[in-house]
């Protein structure tokens, strides 16, 4: 039965099972953008491997190999052992573990191109997908096997693990993963023109622990495509923007770093931090954000782009706004965007009562969008008080 099951997934992805090189990867998932991670750093046989924030230490960096016979093996760098279905469960919902690599059934998986970049991966055991278990957004949640059903929980990009000399002002990084090892870089910043170039150019990329220049932030850094998370990143003075997602369906995350932004300095009046401007897309704030300095809005689902429209989504939490701010999310209601916040801590909150989620009337291009106002849980502003602290 195990050889007719493993027959029946090689003739129906034939056309693409060389379609992925053997290399050394980051995992991450269609549906929130976080990465397959061995938890904790654990080196032992049966350790978890769950979903975490993208940051590409090395427990969540994988060799996949292909062993030539229409299944790779997939290994984590730090412990040298494989993904393995947990006692040999055939069940939905059996657990993905670490274990030392033997080669067998259980550890071979059918990776499989599922098209615009994204990838099934299969148990040749059983024939169900690591999937992310409850599809859930949030970073925490558990990788499982479940039937295949092609959902964005089952549906993952490779970003193959690049170097520092991949970062520098004005590059694109397309599909990789680069730690930028603390540089600074920067190109120019001309106030609030809208017409500035990106620092860097993300195309189903990651990266971690850069800093842009006070005086070179330019546009930011755009995800252009797939998913784009940036990690640790400063940001010593916003220029026009800190960054913007133009991921159609994708996600764009944001996990720790710090914004400043001054109001005489080279950016110009204090605007958005991050702007959010494709179409059935999520931009993810969280891991301990930090703005700083004075700000417009944290987040803006773009008011009047060109072929605007929506639905967009924001999920803010664990963020800290320790900053003169005047708002902190905006959403197009019309557009059917939600923006869902949790655990935010605001400075001098109590006293100042800073706006939380405000609704607009998104509109085209040429036009004025029209603020209809401050929302509290309905269905485009998904936070209550409790949701908000002072910091």
């Amino acid at each position: 039965m195990k050889y007719v099951l493993l027959l029946t997934l090689l003739l129906f992805s034939a056309s693409s099972l060389a379609a992925l090189s053997s290399g050394r990867y980051v995992i991450v998932s269609k549906l929130n953008g976080n990465a397959l991670d061995v938890d904790s750093f654990d080196t032992s046989d049966g350790a978890n491997v769950m979903t975490w924030f993208t940051l590409g230490y090395n427990n969540q960096q994988f060799d996949v190999t292909n062993l030539g016979d229409g299944t790779y093996s997939v290994r984590p760098v730090h412990s040298g052992k494989s993904l393995d279905v947990w006692e040999w469960s055939t069940a939905d919902g059996a657990e993905l573990r670490q274990w030392t690599y033997t080669g067998a059934d259980n550890q071979k998986w059918i990776i499989d191109d599922r098209g615009d970049g994204y990838y099934s991966i299969i148990s040749y055991l059983s024939g169900k997908a690591i999937d992310v278990w409850g599809m859930s957004m949030y970073a925490g949640a558990d990788a499982r096997l479940y039937s295949y059903w092609g959902g964005a929980g089952q549906l993952w990009t490779f970003q193959e693990v690049g170097s520092s000399s991949d970062c520098y002002a004005g590059a694109t990084i397309t599909d990789k993963f680069v730690d930028c090892g603390g540089k600074t870089i920067g190109l120019s910043c001309v106030g609030d023109d809208e017409s500035q170039g990106a620092v860097l150019t993300l195309e189903n990329s990651s990266i971690r622990n850069v800093y842009l220049s006070s005086s070179g932030g330019a546009d930011g850094i755009h995800c252009d495509s797939g998913n784009c998370t940036l990690a640790d990143v400063t940001w010593n003075d916003v220029c026009e923007d800190a960054a913007t997602n133009k991921s159609e369906g994708g996600t764009m995350t944001i996990v720790g770093g710090t914004a400043y932004n001054s109001t005489s300095g080279y950016g110009g009046t204090p605007d958005k931090i991050f702007q959010h401007n494709s179409k059935n897309s999520t931009t993810i704030i969280s891991g301990g954000f930090t703005a700083t300095g004075t700000h417009g809005k944290l987040y803006r689902s773009c008011g009047n782009c060109s072929s605007n429209g929506g639905p967009r989504y924001a999920l803010i939490y664990d963020v800290n706004i320790n900053a003169s701010i005047g708002s902190i999310a905006g959403v197009n209601s019309n557009f059917g965007d939600v923006a869902t916040i949790r655990n935010l801590r605001i400075l001098n909150y109590s006293s100042d009562d800073t706006p939380v989620c405000v609704e607009y009337q998104g509109v085209q291009s040429g036009s004025s969008s029209t603020k209809y106002g401050e929302a509290w849980n309905s269905s485009s502003c998904d936070v209550s008080t409790s949701d908000v602290t002072d910091l």
